[in-house]
């Protein structure tokens, strides 16, 4: 299936909302934890998701669209579930971690969804790299959440 430049820019439009989310997403966990180490993750993480936007930014304009450039209502509340763990568990790094976990996930199946769906030449080149990327963050939360629940504290200055 070819798609045409509108579904394709639409597509592009969803991926950049999950990554506008996922740098508000990754910046309140940042903020929620105690530890100089993970904030610098977090924050590392949070820097990526904002480059990965504008590279994606960028591709919908050389298709002639207009870019998104918010992240979603059901983010928002992505972000509220951090910092409601973190006030409830007051910033147990184990419970933001695994939200983190959690969002990379999701960005991972709307990822693959644009993957599935057509596109193709640089523009899939560059959703691939990003995906990688993401699946890399995801399986490094989940490493993080599970060295925690073993009692080892990664996460510790």
């Amino acid at each position: 299936m070819i798609l045409t430049s509108e579904q394709g820019v639409h597509h592009l439009n969803k991926l950049i909302q999950v990554c506008l989310d996922g740098e508000l997403g990754y910046r309140t966990a940042a903020r929620n934890v105690s530890s100089s180490k993970l904030r610098t993750i977090l924050v590392d993480y949070a820097i990526r998701r904002s480059q990965f936007a504008q590279e994606l930014q960028a591709e919908v304009e050389r298709q002639g669209g207009s870019p998104q450039d918010s992240g979603s209502v059901a983010a928002s509340l992505h972000r509220g579930w951090i910092a409601l763990a973190s006030s409830v568990s007051h910033g147990d790094a184990s419970a933001i971690v695994a939200a983190c976990e959690t969002g990379e996930e999701a960005a991972l199946a709307r990822y693959e969804g644009v993957l599935s769906s057509g596109i193709s030449g640089d523009t899939r080149s560059l959703i691939e790299t990003q995906w990688k990327a993401i699946e890399r963050a995801q399986q490094e939360m989940q490493h993080l959440k599970n060295q925690m629940a073993a009692g080892q504290h990664p996460e510790k200055d």
